[in-house]
């Protein structure tokens, strides 16, 4: 997703009336059942700002790959399991190191321009601000690899040409 896409999205979701957000969430859970279970099993784990904005992210991501003419298929309880195993790891290794750094992290994610800008996106959207420090080790930056992992898993590819 390139960044004209990406910021045009980020437009988009922040413009959205609250009947917009209520239709867009409505056409999500109907899509994609699955992640949409996984957000909601997560609301015990976040705070209530915090998990909005989990599930805003997951519309914004939407909104992008929608933006740039992608199809995401329905993403199923395995292709959640199998990312969130990936992504468990990755940031399981940073932890490791002494020091949890944001650019070793983003390094790790699956896609560092989406998680970079998505990240972004959800450090202005929460309304009490997280300090970066605590965005660097939080769970949510492991949500939102998770969720741009499913996206990304979850991307219909046309068929190429057939050689001859």
């Amino acid at each position: 997703m390139s960044a004209p896409t990406f910021e045009h999205a980020v437009h988009r979701v922040r413009s959205w009336s609250q009947e917009e957000y209520g239709l867009n969430l409505s056409a999500f859970m109907d899509e994609q059942p699955a992640l949409f279970g996984f957000l909601l099993n997560l609301s015990e784990e976040f705070e209530d700002d915090e998990h909005e904005q989990l599930v805003r992210s997951a519309l914004l991501l939407r909104e992008g790959f929608r933006l740039a003419a992608l199809r995401v298929l329905p993403i199923s309880n395995v292709v959640i399991e199998d990312v969130t195993t990936g992504v468990v790891e990755a940031f399981e290794a940073l932890d490791l190191q002494e020091e949890l750094d944001l650019e070793r992290v983003v390094a790790v994610s699956r896609s560092p321009f989406v998680f970079a800008e998505v990240r972004n996106f959800l450090h202005q959207e929460l309304r009490k601000g997280i300090p970066d420090a605590q965005l660097q080790q939080h769970n949510l930056m492991i949500v939102v690899d998770i969720l741009i992992g499913c996206f990304e898993e979850a991307l219909e590819i046309p068929d190429g040409p057939k050689a001859s």
